[in-house]
């Protein structure tokens, strides 16, 4: 039962954050997932995640932009279209690749994506 209570707040404060942000928030989640207990492993982790990305939140939140014109389709369709590809692949490399180095590879995308955003906020903070 605590796991499902936690899996409702987590879902929660992802969907709030997601919308705010205009991410999927899967990072949110997988990190949510595996601090919280609520499973047991990255790669369970990972499926979980990209199951509750892949419809619910992203469509609901993409509709808001798509109203007010805040969606370029042309880019969106061709995203959708290699990522379709390029994520099962990933899922199945995922399976040959020990699973300290996959989450080393998630600490050094988020740092780096981390430091963009600082500077990014930086800049804004000054005009």
């Amino acid at each position: 039962m605590q796991k499902f209570v936690l899996t409702v707040i987590l879902g929660a404060i992802v969907g709030l954050l997601g919308g705010i942000q205009g991410n999927a928030g899967s990072l949110y989640v997988m990190t949510g997932l595996l601090i919280l207990g609520i499973v047991d492993s990255q790669r369970k982790a990972a499926g979980t995640t990209l199951l509750f990305t892949s419809v619910p939140l992203t469509l609901a939140a993409a509709y808001t932009y798509y109203e007010k014109g805040d969606i370029d389709l042309p880019i969106a369709a061709l995203l959708i279209g290699t990522a379709i590809v390029f994520s099962f692949l990933g899922a199945k490399l995922n399976y040959f690749i020990p699973e300290k180095y996959v989450l080393y590879s998630i600490f050094i995308t988020t740092l780096l994506s981390s430091g963009y955003f600082l500077q990014k906020a930086m800049v804004a903070g000054k005009k």
